[in-house]
């Protein structure tokens, strides 16, 4: 049996071999890994995105095409994009919460922008920074939602009870003991005057009357012309 010395030229090729196998698994070990995490990332509905210390993206979920219109690439291109699509109107808040979220705290805020075709949606956004295992600081991770459906429900539920509270001052109730002569009819108001039923009611309530005769007193007051008619 042949002793194995240093610097032999066989044992180098056998150990460069198990280092190349090695390195071959360990590569496909990783890009299994980065394949699951593309999928994971690049399937999600909510639009997420990861901005470097730079500004730059550093990733974008092909998910932002659906809620703004803008492709991955237009954000890549212009990371800068998001701000100038916030409608002019959230624009202020926009840049607080930005300043505030450099502070290293997870920071939410919702806020409209506008799409190329004019059409304004509601987006609900979150974002905290981004840290390694030592603490060095690498940048924003966030997350958008488009929320525009329960924004537009809210402002219609506020709109019906806008609606409903002024209909209800609107509404003027008769109620608890209210003082009648028991032959003309005539109510005392709240003033002491005895007022005609009809005004009364109609300066306490929406009501109003139109003036008929029931049949019992058209054949009292007028049943001689009624039965002469015959």
């Amino acid at each position: 049996m042949s002793e194995e010395r240093p610097g032999d030229p066989l044992e180098i090729r056998k150990s460069a071999a198990r280092l190349e196998s090695l390195v071959e698994e360990r590569t496909r070990e990783l890009r299994e890994s980065e394949r699951k995490y593309r999928m994971l990332a690049d399937y999600t509905y909510d639009w997420e995105f990861w901005i470097g210390v730079d500004g730059g993206i550093l990733y974008m979920s092909p998910s932002c095409e659906r809620v703004t219109g803008h492709a991955v690439a237009d954000f890549v291109a212009e990371p800068s994009l998001l701000r100038r699509l916030v409608h002019p109107d959230d624009l202020a808040a926009y840049d607080a919460h930005r300043h505030d979220a450099r502070g290293g705290r997870v920071c939410e805020m919702e806020f409209r922008i506008v799409l190329p075709n004019g059409a304004v949606r509601w987006i609900s956004h979150t974002c905290q920074p981004v840290k390694d295992e030592e603490g060095r600081h690498l940048g924003t991770r966030g997350s958008n939602r488009d929320v525009t459906r329960r924004k537009e429900a809210e402002a219609e539920r506020e709109r019906l009870v806008l609606e409903l509270r002024e209909a209800l001052a609107k509404v003027k109730l008769l109620s608890g003991f209210i003082p009648i002569c028991a032959s003309c009819k005539k109510i005392r108001n709240d003033q002491g005057y005895w007022q005609q039923l009809e005004s009364y009611i109609r300066d306490h309530s929406e009501a109003e009357f139109s003036h008929g005769i029931c049949p019992e007193c058209a054949e009292k007051f007028y049943g001689e012309f009624l039965h002469g008619a015959k």
